[in-house]
């Protein structure tokens, strides 16, 4: 009963929303492709230029927000579930934080470059007191100077004992360029905030898997009072000044310098005021009534780099050097040096971006570390008839040899405790992909190949493999629309390892999605109402260690093999979009072991509700 009234609540809300959006129709929508341009600051750093960005008018996709987390909540920890192709910059580094999903990293950071004021404004509501609410404005003036903010606050309680989350993210951005083109600079300040309880998982899950209707509050967990909290702050500030005082269609050759100073403050906070009664771990080398560990590191680094643009080509040369120094806290003081060097040559035309670029740390606590990558992107109107829209070829590969990163070689807390050697980790990856602008088709392989590979074992202790390892991804994807009614999303992607006991990821993930598609009131509204579905093969899934906040391996139980169903109904009216969405529709009518990491548990059947508004004034 309690089930139907909810329905109905959010089916009135619903069309109260439509009926008042329909009468809005004075709002300004743009639909000029050129409104907004867009340069992402990892390509900004391949010398790409700006590109247009059309305004998002479909509602694909728009119900899944976000990407699904291991553990069972958002704002949780999440293990990976892909094998992808991923080229990180050189230099110390204290571990990566499992918030992949929840985070703004400087590669998410965009620059942008708009024709008047734009802004995106996105609300979220569901079950369990689950709330989300995302904010981008960005603003150009005099169409020179650019600042942009970007802002989500979401937080949930979780289905079951001690999941509360709550993260936020800020991200600003500005970039400017003079009338004359001979100066500017670009700019952007992160912060990311992540606290959620943890709790271990469930200590025993029979009860749950014999009968899937249990109240979710009788099922006991491993940790009755422990929490988590990590903070990532970030400034960064590149200014720029081109050596010739003019650049015209005669110009043949252009100079230009630029500084580039970072700083980045982090924290990782775990508190237990439980360990006396819990008796989740095994040992307790600082205190054995609550834990408390704590660790502060930092990052300053300074750059300067020489461009050379020969114009002719549309080709740039880059040479450049960096100095970085990294301090960190962790019960005691520790810094770390290191200066590197890099050479690069970039290519950018109309059809064709490509870059050759070297990375080299000449010493410090990094000393030999080094990076090579070649990226190739090549777009086409071909075939454009069968796809309507360009296709773009992509490949890169990446050859290098880096340290471990710090917590592999020393951890100094109450629970762990370790000092090793281990030798850097040598790697090559490679990615070639074909599909189309629009992303309604894609094909592709990653592979790589990793010696000297770094993981967590059995125990939730850092171990090294003499072993090479070798692994492959494959993935495919199209979006069918049959008799302009009939909406068909496939997505698959096959993945092994040669040694999976390590690597452990799903060998087979499919995604897909049945909807109907329609135009109502003169095509003022546009619909889709439908199911998603997501499988996961079965696999060993990596077991979470609360006290380091990793993942390790483990071969006692295995996760996946169940397929998650969500009902859906998304619509638009112009500059608004919403959904109501019923997650995990099928919760009880296909198996009850809906897990990834073992002890956490999935969330159970879930209503939810959505609503994104664009302004362009």
């Amino acid at each position: 009963m309690r089930l139907h009234k909810y329905i109905v609540r959010i089916s009135f809300l619903a069309c109260f929303i439509l009926s008042n959006l329909v009468s809005f129709s004075q709002v300004k929508y743009s639909t000029d492709s050129s409104y907004i341009s867009v340069l992402s600051h990892l390509d900004k750093n391949n010398q790409r230029v700006f590109q247009y960005s059309k305004v998002d008018s479909t509602i694909n996709h728009f119900q899944n927000y976000f990407p699904r987390n291991t553990n069972g909540n958002y704002g949780l920890s999440s293990a990976p579930l892909y094998i992808n192709y991923q080229a990180k910059a050189l230099g110390f580094n204290l571990y990566q934080a499992p918030y992949d999903n929840d985070m703004i990293r400087a590669d998410h950071v965009q620059y942008y470059k708009t024709k008047g004021p734009f802004a995106s404004l996105t609300g979220i509501a569901g079950s369990k007191q689950e709330q989300a609410f995302k904010l981008l404005f960005s603003n150009s003036f005099k169409n020179k100077l650019n600042i942009t903010l970007a802002f989500n606050r979401y937080g949930s309680l979780g289905f079951y004992n001690r999941q509360q989350t709550f993260t936020n993210n800020l991200a600003t951005s500005s970039n400017y360029t003079s009338k004359n083109g001979r100066v500017g600079y670009y700019a952007y300040f992160l912060f990311n905030k992540v606290k959620h309880q943890e709790n271990g998982g469930i200590s025993n899950d029979s009860l749950f898997l014999n009968d899937v209707s249990v109240n979710k509050n009788l099922l006991p967990v491993n940790l009755s009072n422990a929490k988590r909290e990590v903070r990532f702050t970030s400034v960064d500030f590149n200014p720029w000044f081109r050596l010739n005082k003019t650049e015209d269609s005669s110009t043949v050759l252009s100079h230009f310098v630029d500084y580039n100073i970072n700083y980045s403050g982090n924290f990782s906070k775990y508190v237990d005021n439980g360990i006396s009664t819990d008796n989740f771990y095994n040992l307790n080398y600082l205190d054995t009534v609550s834990t408390l560990d704590s660790t502060h590191w930092r990052t300053i680094t300074n750059g300067l780099n020489y461009t050379l643009k020969i114009n002719p080509l549309d080709a740039k040369v880059q040479l450049g050097f960096k100095n970085e120094i990294n301090q960190l806290y962790q019960h005691m003081d520790s810094t770390f040096m290191n200066n590197s060097v890099n050479a690069g040559f970039f290519i950018n035309d109309k059809n064709y971006n490509g870059f050759a670029k070297v990375n080299y740390i000449v010493n410090g606590s990094n000393q030999n570390d080094y990076s090579v990558e070649i990226n190739n992107r090549y777009t086409k109107n071909i075939l454009y008839n069968l796809f309507r829209s360009p296709m773009i070829a992509n490949f890169n590969v990446q050859f290098e040899k880096r340290h471990p990163d710090f917590i592999f070689n020393t951890w100094n807390s109450n629970h762990f405790q370790w000092s090793n050697q281990f030798v850097p980790t040598e790697k090559i990856q490679s990615t070639l992909s074909i599909g189309t602008l629009d992303e309604r088709f894609k094909l592709g392989v990653v592979s790589q190949t990793i010696k000297n590979f770094l993981y967590f074992n059995e125990l939730a202790r850092p171990e090294q493999t003499p072993l090479t390892i070798n692994n492959l991804a494959l993935f495919a994807k199209k979006d069918f629309l049959l008799f302009k009614h009939l909406g068909i999303n496939l997505g698959y992607t096959y993945q092994s390892s040669s040694y999976e006991a390590i690597v452990s990821v799903p060998n087979h993930v499919a995604n897909g999605a049945l909807y109907y598609q329609g135009n109502l009131f003169k095509k003022a509204l546009q619909l889709q109402i439908g199911f998603n579905a997501q499988y996961f093969s079965e696999f060993y899934g990596y077991a979470y260690m609360p006290a380091t906040n990793l993942y390790y391996v483990q071969t006692q139980k295995t996760v996946g093999n169940y397929p998650f169903i969500d009902f859906f109904l998304t619509a638009r009216i112009k500059p608004v979009r919403f959904f109501i969405k019923i997650d995990h529709v099928t919760q009880g009518m296909l198996g009850n072991n809906y897990t990834l990491t073992p002890g956490y548990l999935q969330n159970d059947r879930a209503f939810k509700f959505g609503l994104n508004w664009l302004f362009f004034d």
